[in-house]
């Protein structure tokens, strides 16, 4: 019997596809997190007059991909993980760019005081890039 094991890729083994699974699992329970904590945000910001002006429909949709995009990524889907990853560090860029564009603007916050709005930029662009490293890690397998 001839041997094909050159022409077909090797499998994976039972502790390298663990790993890959896992590196999943954790870039869905992130996109989660991250996307609620974005989607809650917004909201705020909207409630103060600081967001964007969405009605309650742009919102649903927000809340849809937070529960819709970790169960995509969560099955493993390679080319919905890279494309969100892609899309994540665009959100990074353009976080960065309100960093660089803010002045000393403030924000009130839902617990009570404020925070200008560089630091709220920074703050979220931290967790947009962590999340964004999590989807590299899953969708790249590195």
């Amino acid at each position: 019997m001839k041997d094909n094991s050159s022409v077909h890729a090797p499998h994976l083994s039972t502790e390298q596809h663990g790993s890959k699974s896992r590196k999943y699992r954790q870039a869905a329970a992130g996109y989660f997190i991250y996307g609620l904590i974005y989607l809650l945000g917004a909201m705020h910001l909207a409630g103060v007059g600081e967001g964007p002006d969405a009605g309650w429909v742009w919102f649903l949709v927000g809340a849809a991909m937070v529960v819709a995009f970790p169960v995509l990524i969560w099955m493993e889907l390679k080319w919905v993980t890279r494309v969100l990853a892609f899309l994540v560090a665009i959100r990074v860029l353009g976080l960065i760019r309100v960093v660089a564009q803010e002045g000393d603007a403030g924000v009130e916050l839902p617990w009570g005081g404020d925070i200008r709005l560089t630091y709220g930029a920074i703050i979220f662009a931290v967790i947009a890039a962590t999340e964004s490293y999590m989807l590299v890690r899953a969708g790249w397998d590195v």
